[in-house]
């Protein structure tokens, strides 16, 4: 998943002015939307490790697709962390406001 195809899906954005969605519908919206960035960061590894397998078994003599393979998943997953953390990390500061 590249940022640009992250812009162009919001759960967010499918509320229109003429249809408002409920809380509960938003949140499944991007629940699933949640889900499916998860399923594809995996999907990346699985593609990777495959690749890799391939490379070493001599069925891909080039290293080039192992590479972009591998730095495209690892990127996916640093990015993913990141986001878990800013996540967790402003569940924790809403913890600490006093009512």
């Amino acid at each position: 998943m590249d940022i640009q195809s992250l812009s162009q899906v919001s759960p967010i954005q499918t509320a229109s002015v003429n249809k408002l969605q409920t809380p509960a519908q938003v949140t499944k919206d991007f629940g699933s939307f949640l889900s499916d960035a998860l399923n594809q960061v995996n999907q990346a590894q699985v593609d990777s490790a495959i690749l890799g397998d391939k490379f070493a078994a001599g069925e891909i003599e080039s290293i080039d697709q192992v590479m972009v393979a591998g730095l495209k998943a690892t990127n996916m997953l640093q990015m993913t962390l990141q986001v878990r953390n800013k996540v967790i990390e402003s569940y924790q500061e809403i913890m600490r406001m006093s009512i």
